[in-house]
């Protein structure tokens, strides 16, 4: 495109009038610049700076009247002339234009003579103004009664779309409260059974058999571990926490356990660090979550042979929990994002790990539930180390 050639932005819904004005301006060395509705017109005004915006009265949705006065507001369309097209030849409907903000108005049908001649007057000064005779005043409010009239009218449709959606949340709670009873209470008997066959307990097994128990295990791990951090999340939001004073080894020592258990199984090193930590003011099953939350993460994104750390730091006012790995490690750009609801890493090596996004959300909840902060640092390829810090004794915030 030529630097100085002159952009025209015209708001037009039919598409045989915008290829009219294309072919028309754009023999005279224009380049005609289309949106098909206002909003997209709005949106093009502040990507570029147009010369000359035509825009058509009768636009569906954010008329053309609405939409100009919306371009007006544009600090760098200031000076920019703005061209009412339109097939209304009305006098009311030239005067209510140009009360909205426009500074001319051409009448439909489209005169291909004429037009580049008034485009060129336009960009060169003419401004059109309002009759002498007219009632500015009048038509003002006119104009303003009509906006109340549509803000009044979307605001009713959004509190009726809100009201759907406050419903549609009820049935949702409803849903996965009864999805959790349903879903539970087989699971932990197929947990439990496959737990007494790991052990032997009903009876010996071959290798291929506890082979095939170790995968079912670990199968059934995933998919408990999945629905937990569903209704987990779900019930955040009404859930109440009770902070009391709770010895973080003890409340967390069958975690601990756990993923020393499943290190062995998947070939990665877990050391815990935690000499003398004192007892602090929590809320144990939410700890519980956040440690077992951030030990999952550790453990999925570390490749058989890596390790993790799990260190407690006591402090006289704070507790602080560091979980360090030595996997794959985030990219910066992902830091902040990695902690919202439901956010995957769209990246080869992550996609291929199990997970609804939900652990490290869970987790910030968690900690700023007890008024404590969660940091991240990590290095692609060399691992990631997640610090979280809680006050020893808080008032608990609201969930």
């Amino acid at each position: 495109m030529n630097e100085t050639q002159q952009k025209i932005l015209y708001i037009e819904d039919n598409p045989d009038n915008q290829r009219l004005v294309q072919r028309v301006l754009g023999a005279r060395g224009y380049l005609v610049l289309i949106a098909d509705d206002g909003p997209r017109g709005v949106s093009m005004a502040r990507e570029s700076l147009p010369t000359l915006v035509l825009v058509d009265l009768g636009i569906p949705g954010l008329d053309g009247y609405e939409t100009t006065t919306r371009l007006r507001s544009l600090p760098h369309l200031d000076g920019v002339p703005i061209v009412a097209l339109t097939a209304d030849s009305s006098f009311d409907s030239r005067e209510r234009a140009l009360v909205a903000g426009c500074d001319g108005y051409l009448v439909k049908p489209i005169d291909a003579r004429q037009l580049p001649l008034q485009i060129a007057e336009f960009i060169g000064g003419r401004r059109d103004k309002v009759s002498a005779s007219t009632d500015e005043a009048r038509l003002l409010r006119a104009y303003n009664q009509k906006l109340v009239e549509r803000l009044e009218l979307r605001v009713r449709e959004l509190s009726v779309a809100n009201a759907e959606l406050q419903e549609l949340d009820q049935l949702k709670a409803q849903f996965l409260s009864t999805l959790s009873h349903e879903l539970r209470t087989p699971l932990t008997s197929l947990l439990g059974y496959i737990e007494l066959f790991g052990r032997g307990m009903l009876g010996e097994l071959s290798k291929p058999q506890s082979e095939a128990i170790k995968v079912m295990r670990r199968s059934g791990n995933t998919l408990s571990q999945q629905l937990n951090n569903l209704l987990y999340f779900q019930e955040l939001r009404t859930r109440s926490f009770h902070l009391r004073s709770v010895h973080p080894i003890e409340a967390l020592r069958q975690i601990i356990d756990t993923f020393k258990e499943r290190a062995k199984e998947t070939g990665l090193g877990f050391d815990v660090v935690a000499p003398n930590v004192a007892p602090i003011q929590a809320d144990s099953g939410g700890l519980e979550q956040l440690l077992r939350s951030l030990l999952d993460n550790a453990f999925k994104f570390t490749p058989h042979g890596g390790r993790v750390r799990l260190v407690l730091h006591d402090e006289p006012s704070r507790l602080i929990m560091r979980v360090e790995d030595s996997g794959i490690g985030i990219a910066p750009e992902y830091l902040e994002k990695i902690f919202v609801p439901f956010y995957q890493i769209d990246s080869s090596l992550a996609r291929n790990q199990p997970g609804s996004g939900l652990g490290l959300a869970i987790v910030r909840h968690v900690v700023d539930a007890h008024g404590g902060q969660v940091t991240v640092r990590s290095l692609p390829g060399k691992g990631s180390v997640f610090t979280v810090v809680l006050p020893r004794s808080s008032a608990p915030r609201p969930a």
